[in-house]
């Protein structure tokens, strides 16, 4: 295969031009084979100066879980311990209707993540005490597509134009795969983006001596370090190339062992570890709610908007076709949630005799709802549901057995009925 040049590579003693001047691979010791491969994949390329990219190429000793040498439980820099909620703000599974799941409970990392965390967090402090402005980082299971070099020096030029400069990028991925639905994205330029989360793996991303030194003030790590930087997104200038142009080899046996598995299938997202299932639309209907005024009722309504429910709200009377239908059980109703409906509320026992699988809530304020309005619940499907709640979420969603949205639970002044 002949040689490519890459502009954004540069000699690191070059003060003329600022580029990538150095290349870290994170490599076990006892994968002798997986350093020589990734040395042949970096023979191919060569800098601004015709120089192979091996030669600027620093093999990084990987931490291996499988050592005794070292005590993994006791590394200040990672907190071993995330929940499902972390996962999911990553990979959200808006349309997953699990039986059970617990958002916060502790999921302990895998001796293997920790390694890796351990690794990336070790080539981070390098890269900060080091006099080269980016570096690029590898793991040693990757691959370079044969335009990683054309498309690479058209996103470098498109930052240093958009910058006045240097890029001032913190992190750009190279390499990645989106969450399942997607990452939230700002498109930068024609080649580049800027994800909000959603990027998995970093077996291959470009940092800057400045990047490093904002991921370490950062730490500690908490649960997986590819999981862990995406909540760290807001604190950072990420950025993304159009597409990966570093890949991870098919033909190897990842040594990772994934601590998220078994959360992921008791909630009903994985079938066999890969496969998801989902649902197109919320499967616990119709929902009923009520409350007094400024107990958080449109904040609500907006929740449930955003869980995929057709939602009826803040009204005196809703019209009367659709009031017929819904006290007739008609399957073809136009919604199936309702809150704070004033003209449902001399209803609320005959909706519990004709619903009985029904979601009922009842929002609260400072003060728990009214005695009359919880008695008269008696025997529903009921959560109370405390306005400014920390946890709203958590409250609602276990109630409907869905997964939260990503974005914060939304509030709102109440509007409508009073």
């Amino acid at each position: 295969m002949p040689r490519r040049q890459c502009l954004a590579f540069v000699p690191p003693a070059n003060p003329q031009q600022t580029g990538i001047s150095q290349i870290y691979v994170i490599n076990l010791d006892r994968q002798p084979n997986r350093w020589a491969d990734v040395l042949r994949e970096l023979a191919c390329i060569v800098d601004s100066s015709d120089v192979p990219l091996t030669h600027r190429s620093n093999r990084f000793p990987a931490t291996d879980a499988q050592s005794t040498q070292r005590n993994l439980t006791d590394i200040a820099e990672i907190d071993p311990f995330y929940s499902l909620g972390d996962q999911l703000y990553v990979e959200p599974q808006p349309h997953a209707s699990p039986d059970d799941f617990d958002l916060v409970r502790p999921i302990r990392m895998s001796e293997a993540e920790i390694a890796i965390a351990h690794s990336h967090i070790g080539v981070w402090k390098a890269i900060a005490q080091s006099s080269a402005p980016y570096a690029l980082v590898l793991e040693d299971d990757v691959w370079f597509a044969r335009d990683f070099s054309s498309v690479l020096d058209q996103a470098w030029r498109e930052m240093k134009d958009a910058d006045g400069g240097a890029p001032l990028f913190d992190v750009l991925y190279v390499s990645y795969a989106e969450a399942r639905h997607g990452a939230p994205k700002e498109l930068l330029s024609k080649n580049v983006f800027r994800p909000e989360r959603g990027l998995w793996f970093l077996s291959g991303y470009v940092l800057s001596r400045k990047g490093a030194q904002s991921l370490l003030r950062l730490l500690p790590c908490r649960g997986p370090i590819d999981l862990w930087i995406n909540h760290k997104f807001h604190a950072l200038d990420v950025r993304a190339l159009r597409r990966p142009l570093v890949n991870q080899r098919a033909d190897l046996l990842s040594t990772n062992s994934y601590s998220i598995l078994p959360a992921l299938s008791t909630l009903g997202v994985l079938d066999n570890s890969t496969t998801a299932l989902f649902h197109q639309r919320p499967s616990h209907y119709p929902v009923f709610a009520f409350g007094p005024p400024g107990s958080g009722l449109s904040s609500l309504a907006m929740a449930l908007l955003m869980l995929g429910y057709r939602c009826c709200s803040d009204l005196d009377r809703i019209p009367e076709c659709e009031f017929k239908r819904l006290m007739t059980g008609a399957s073809h109703r136009t919604f199936d949630a309702y809150v704070n409906v004033g003209s449902l509320n001399a209803h609320v026992r005959t909706l519990m005799l004709r619903y009985p699988h029904a979601k009922f809530i009842v929002t609260e304020d400072e003060e728990p709802a009214g005695d009359d309005l919880v008695k008269m619940l008696a025997g529903a499907n009921l959560v109370r549901l405390k306005h400014n709640e920390t946890d709203s979420w958590r409250t609602l969603c276990e109630h409907l057995r869905l997964p939260p949205p990503a974005a914060p639970y939304p509030l709102v002044q109440d509007i409508g009925t009073a």
